[in-house]
Formats: structure tokens, sequence, C-alpha cells
């Protein structure tokens, strides 16, 4: 981001709360997410003043679907079909991604603002934890999604401008027409503009699994932090059973203050995701369901590839999930091990109302009313199968 200079970025990159260490993690994040118009976490965004990108993304979109529509129009080729039917579950599933994102945008800022504050000063204030550590593997993990987010796109993009300088123009999709003649400059045009679409379909899909991931590495560390407040040393052979009871309650106290904390942080972050998390199971049915029918037909295994970023986004899901529910175990364990025989009356009551609260179940719940975990994901992964069956039986 050294190409322009810091203070503009800092400009047109602005979220939501006091600026921090995270704010300069995610700042290319963000940048990308200003170009593309999904910068909702700039408290002056408004769908008003993002119109213009909006519609441009619409018309994007509407031309790339009429030069799909335009080369499948004349070919019974049954891999091209696949392919172009392949390109518009990407159009819908980013489309529909790209709407519940920002239609969830008081959600994510909230989130963003809690993460900023109460779930970066838990892991500041967590002796056995180091923030920069953290930090330091947030920076990565958010790189190296960015990377892989963008680097199938620019592959291909590269692939094409090769076999153009070497005097061989070609089509950016073999399923997709730039609806305008192969000459210059309108195949230039044409070029420009499905690599627009490209790259904007790359980061639409792929910026909220950077958003998710951030923020499960964030909520993770914080877990941690309070699970050990009920990790309370026996009592001191000089110490009385008065001034061990007072310990035990402080340190029970501190338990719940964070407790509540974090489980806000998990509410809202089962409000923004009930959608969201959903996109995964349903790319995933449709996208295996599809390869499946493809290898059924005999065709080559080069299209298979395409289904492996749907899988990782659905492993990727499940498994900080899954993470959440062994969070949830653990801090039901905590409670249970703690010594509450050694508390005062009075707060032996409280311990005993929060023992009731601990073992409602945790996770990350979608629309269906489903938590997401591995259990979630074979289930989806057995669905796109049981589909597929039933499409092959009706010689589809």
């Amino acid at each position: 981001m050294k190409i322009l200079p810091k203070g503009i970025i800092k400009k047109y990159t602005q979220t939501v709360g006091v600026n921090n260490e995270i704010d300069e993690i995610m700042r290319l994040t963000l940048f990308f997410t200003r170009i593309f118009g999904h910068h909702i976490l700039d408290p002056n965004w408004t769908w008003n003043i993002t119109f213009p990108y909006q519609l441009a993304t619409l018309l994007l979109i509407s031309y790339v679907i009429v030069g799909t529509l335009e080369i499948i129009r004349g070919t019974n080729d049954v891999k091209l079909i696949a392919e172009a039917a392949y390109t518009f579950i990407v159009i819908v599933v980013m489309q529909t991604r790209f709407y519940f994102f920002l239609s969830t945008r008081k959600h994510f800022q909230h989130l963003y603002i809690q993460m900023k504050t109460t779930l970066y000063n838990s892991i500041l204030d967590d002796p056995e934890k180091n923030l920069k550590d953290v930090l330091k593997k947030l920076r990565m993990v958010v790189n190296w999604m960015a990377f892989f987010c963008f680097f199938p796109v620019v592959i291909y993009i590269l692939t094409t401008l090769w076999c153009y300088v070497n005097g061989e123009k070609r089509l950016m999709s073999k399923t997709t027409s730039i609806l305008m003649p192969m000459r210059t400059p309108y195949y230039e045009i044409g070029l420009l503009l499905h690599s627009i679409f490209m790259f904007s379909a790359a980061f639409t899909i792929g910026e909220v699994e950077i958003w998710f991931v951030m923020m499960m590495i964030f909520f993770r560390s914080a877990c941690d932090g309070t699970e050990k407040y009920l990790s309370v040393e026996a009592r001191h052979e000089n110490e009385s059973q008065l001034d061990y009871a007072i310990r035990l309650k402080n340190s029970l106290r501190k338990f719940y203050k964070s407790h509540v904390k974090e489980i806000e942080f998990l509410n809202t972050l089962n409000a923004m995701f009930k959608w969201l998390g959903m996109m995964p199971l349903i790319s995933v049915a449709l996208c295996i369901c599809l390869i499946l029918l493809l290898l059924s037909k005999g065709i080559d295994m080069t299209f298979v590839s395409n289904v492996i970023p749907v899988i990782v986004e659905l492993f990727v899901y499940n498994w900080f999930g899954e993470e959440i529910k062994i969070k949830a175990e653990k801090w039901k364990s905590a409670i249970l091990e703690f010594d509450w025989l050694n508390l005062l009356p009075k707060d032996k009551k409280c311990y005993c109302i929060l023992v009731c609260y601990m073992s409602k179940e945790f996770g990350i719940k979608i629309a269906t009313g489903t938590f997401l975990s591995l259990l979630t994901m074979s289930a989806s992964l057995k669905f796109s199968y049981q589909a597929f069956t039933v499409l092959q039986t009706m010689d589809i």
C-alpha cells in the first residue's frame, strides 16, 4: 500500500470506533472494500453514497450473464454448459452474499467495535497471552487469505495476457463471450470488463471469509483468558477461610463479567452470520452435484478443481463452529470443577445460576437452526451426494 500516501489511504478506510493495530492489519482489505463499494465499516456509509458502485456491479453482472447465454445458446457441449452453469452459480452466490453482507452492517460495525475494545482488552489482560503474537498471527492469516483469494484470478488473467502477447486472442472464459468483435480495441475492452468481474467476484466471496476468520481468531484468544479465571490456586496454609472464599468470589466474578461480554459478541456474530453461514452449505451442495453429474457423463477431471475453494470454505466455517463448541465445553468443565463448596452462602446461589446458564448450547447457529460443526459439514456433503443420486436417476 506504499503506492498511495498513507494519509489518503487512512482517510478512505476509516472505521467505526477508535483506530488501533487491528485497523492497520486490515488496511489492505478495507482498501479493496472501498474500491468495490463494500466499506460498510465506514460510519458514514449509506446506500445512496454507494449507489454508483452497486449500479456498476449490476451492469457488469448483466453483461457477463448475457455473454454466457450467448455462448451456450449455440452449443451442445456438455462441458461448456456445465461450466456456464458454474458461472451462474458463482453469480448467484456472489450477489446473495453481497446482499446479506450489506444488510448486516449494523451487526458488523458492532462486532468490529467489540473486537477492538472488549476482546482486545481481554487478550491484553491475559498474562499468558502475548497480544503482539496474536496480532502477528492475525496479520499472517489475513495476508494469506487475501493472497489465495486473488491468486487464481491473477493466474487466469496472466494466462490470457500471455496468449495475447503471443498473438492469440482468446476469451477470458470459454463460456462467456465479450459480446464485441475480437479485434482492437473491442477485445481489450472486453478483457478488461471480464477481469474486473473476476476480481469483484473473488473479493466479494472471499471478503466475508477474511472477516469471519479474523473475528474467530480474536474470539478464541479471548476465550482462553476467560477460562483461566476459574483456575484458582488452592487455599494457602496461612490463608483464612474467609479470605479464600473472597478470592473464589472475585475469580468467579471476573469470569462472569468476561463471559457475558464474549457471549454478547457471539450473539451478535450469530445475528450477522445467520444467513451468511448458510452460503457455504448451499454452494457446496450445488457445486458437488454439478461435478458428480459431469463425472457420471464421462467428462474429464479438469473441472473438479473448481469445487476445491467451495469445500475449503465449508471446512473453515464448520471448523471454527466446532472450535466454539469445544470452547463452550471447556467453560462447562471449568465451572463444574470450580471449588464452589468454599464459597460464601450468598455466592453459592450465584454459582448455581451460572451453572444453569452454562448448560445452554453455544455455537454459531445458522438460519435453519443448525449449529456449524464438523457434523454439519459431513451432513452437507452427504446431502450433496444424495441429491446427485436423485438427479442421476432422473437421467439429467
